[in-house]
């Protein structure tokens, strides 16, 4: 696989066993119709001489017969001038070597020859063919004809023939089949040679197609495990390194929703190529799915020299993307494992870069972390952590609601509370509410894990007392959001624990909202028919866009705790809480500040038309008895003083 800069994967040929095997193939066809030509040419040579030879002998029998009653009467009358005469005419014949008569005593009487030759047989007994009338060789026909003469002792005619010509055309005809042969064989090789280039170019075409990501252009999953086998195997025999880089993108997949899968496809391969710029030519690029990436890098560098590699592709991300008529900002996360020193196997190699990744994740996205032992026990922690939660869902009981009261801004007076998770473990311990969904997101029990915390809410607010009007808040994740049985099961459970729908209030993020525009816009609108309130939580730290505030039926706007710290003495933080509030009350939207941990923070708040207050300064996160408790013992005048 080819890396260089700029260009996308490379094909990938066939190995070297798989050409060998087909060129052994085609060899062996063209063998096989090389020998099959080869025998049917010496099959139609074998039919020629014999046909032939066959015609050659009955032509000189009819030939002797007419000459033997031509020459009768010069052997009657042993006229021997006549006879050599006669016998002479044969030699007109190229085939004829010579001829003689011989008279009823088998004496030569006359003969032709045409070369010299003493020894040619003075007698018919020195002819050695007994009775026979004919005789063939190889080289020779000898031809016996009776001389019949009416009323006189005959005799005896003798042609020799050569079978010289037979072979001269014999040779002709097999050296024009030989021909024929040949220049069907050559046509022959050359379809299959040019059947084989069409071959290889469709296996090269669907090798290239087996090891390239089609979105990117860059190696796919496949290509990569091939890759990083080749450069282990490699470090291996060189005693080299080999760096293995896992690149996620960060909140890739709200870009996807928000501008379309096509343009998503699109930032995709600008990524690609940004990552491509960096790579050096011996490292190799590889899309393993989704928005992930790897690179396989040969580790010849120390390890200062990686850390800026590695900052360098970070930086690559730093300029924003243009999609669309769309300017995007995309980061990545990336985490690096090395072999042999972090791993000994391609598995474990591969285990490691993630873990590192989920890492750099875990820090705050954006960055780029080394593999360190230590995270492998981090990575124990999340597998423990995940399966006890899955038990905790089925038949457990450590997990438990807490609840942080909702203070009335206008009179001090309780009006609800946020349901906050808890999670004691006998082993695990305390399992902070962010771990817990973090591992809940990662093993695909975030949609169960709130279910169960609505239901665990709903039916704690429904002991506070029919009387009252306190609502709930819960916090609800993008998937569960996203779940096509949401509505049904949000309906089911207000029902199943008898809480009125006026009493549920439901939170969400902005990147919940900007994750499932589309399609929880109906859903929302749904929630909000049933009477159900909708908050957006965290206000200010997500999207830019506002669009959602006039798009989708809120209720209420809660400014993040990152606006409250510092109040009042921040100035930024003054003006911004006065903007969100003016914005907020301008759409017909109640606001809440969560993170109140002093009086004066809620005075200014106050001060600044703030409808709801929540934090330390009233009251820490409590369990539902506790706060059964704390609405007998709040008093409102207690905080209006």
């Amino acid at each position: 696989m080819n890396t260089q800069a700029n260009n996308p994967q490379p094909q990938q040929a066939p190995g070297p066993s798989q050409t060998a095997l087909s060129s052994r193939l085609a060899f062996t066809s063209l063998l096989a119709a090389g020998l099959a030509l080869l025998t049917m040419v010496l099959a139609l040579t074998a039919v020629n001489y014999w046909s032939a030879r066959t015609t050659m002998l009955q032509d000189s029998r009819v030939e002797a017969a007419i000459v033997a009653d031509n020459i009768s009467a010069a052997v009657v009358f042993r006229d021997t001038p006549t006879a050599k005469e006669m016998l002479g005419a044969l030699g007109s014949s190229p085939m004829v070597m010579g001829a003689g008569v011989y008279d009823s005593d088998g004496v030569l009487l006359a003969h032709y020859v045409r070369e010299r030759d003493p020894g040619f047989p003075t007698t018919v007994f020195e002819l050695g063919m007994g009775d026979a009338s004919e005789r063939a060789g190889l080289r020779t026909l000898e031809i016996v004809q009776p001389i019949v003469a009416p009323s006189a002792v005959g005799g005896t005619l003798y042609i020799r023939k050569s079978m010289s010509a037979v072979y001269q055309n014999l040779a002709i005809r097999f050296l024009s089949a030989l021909l024929i042969a040949a220049g069907v064989m050559g046509m022959a090789t050359a379809m299959v040679l040019r059947s084989r280039t069409a071959v290889r170019d469709a296996e090269n075409r669907l090798q290239s197609l087996a090891h390239t990501d089609a979105v990117t252009g860059v190696g796919n999953r496949h290509a990569f495990n091939e890759r990083l086998a080749a450069e282990m195997r490699r470090a291996v025999q060189l005693h080299g390194r080999v760096a293995l880089v896992y690149i996620d993108l960060d909140n890739f997949k709200t870009h996807n929703d928000t501008f379309g899968h096509a343009a998503g496809d699109g930032l995709l391969r600008q990524v690609a190529r940004r990552l491509q710029s960096v790579v050096r030519g011996t490292d190799a690029i590889a899309r393993l799915g989704g928005d992930e990436f790897a690179l396989i890098l040969r580790f010849d560098m120390d390890d200062a020299a990686l850390q800026k590699y590695g900052q360098r592709i970070i930086n690559v991300f730093q300029a924003p993307y243009t999609e669309g008529g769309q300017e995007v900002n995309v980061t990545c996360s990336a985490g690096v494992a090395t072999f042999p020193e972090d791993a000994s196997d391609i598995d474990g190699l591969i285990s490691n870069a993630d873990t590192a990744m989920y890492r750099a994740k875990e820090m705050g996205k954006n960055r780029y972390v080394r593999f360190e032992a230590s995270m492998n026990q981090a990575a124990a922690r999340r597998y423990a952590i995940e399966i006890a939660l899955r038990a905790e869902l089925e038949h457990g009981d450590g997990l438990s609601m807490h609840y942080q009261p909702l203070i009335s801004a206008a009179d001090a007076s309780l009006v609800g509370a946020e349901a906050l998770l808890r999670w004691t473990h006998a082993e695990l311990g305390n399992v902070s509410p962010m771990e817990a969904i973090s591992v809940a997101e990662d093993c695909g029990l975030i949609v169960a894990l709130g279910y169960w915390t609505m239901r665990a809410a709903c039916r704690d607010a429904a002991s506070w007392g029919a009387g009252k009007s306190l609502r709930v808040a819960v916090n609800i994740s993008a998937r569960q959001l996203g779940d096509p049985q949401f509505l049904q099961r949000v309906m089911d459970i207000l029902r199943e624990e008898g809480l009125p729908a006026h009493r549920l209030e439901i939170e969400l993020t902005e990147t919940v909202l900007m994750e499932n525009m589309e399609a929880g816009a109906h859903t929302l609108h749904r929630l909000s028919q049933l009477g159900i309130h909708l908050a957006i939580d965290d206000f200010g730290t997500g999207y830019s866009s506002l669009a959602y505030l006039r798009q989708l039926p809120m209720q209420r706007l809660k400014i993040d705790r990152s606006f409250v710290k510092d109040l009042p003495q921040q100035e930024n933080s003054r003006t911004i809480v006065t903007a969100i509030v003016a914005l907020a009350h301008g759409l017909g939207l109640q606001v809440t500040a969560e993170g109140v941990e002093t009086r004066e923070q809620a005075d200014h708040l106050i001060g600044q038309g703030c409808d709801i207050l929540q934090g330390y300064v009233f009251a820490r996160p409590m369990p539902a008895q506790q706060f059964l408790a704390f609405q007998q013992e709040h008093r409102a005048d207690r905080w209006m003083n």
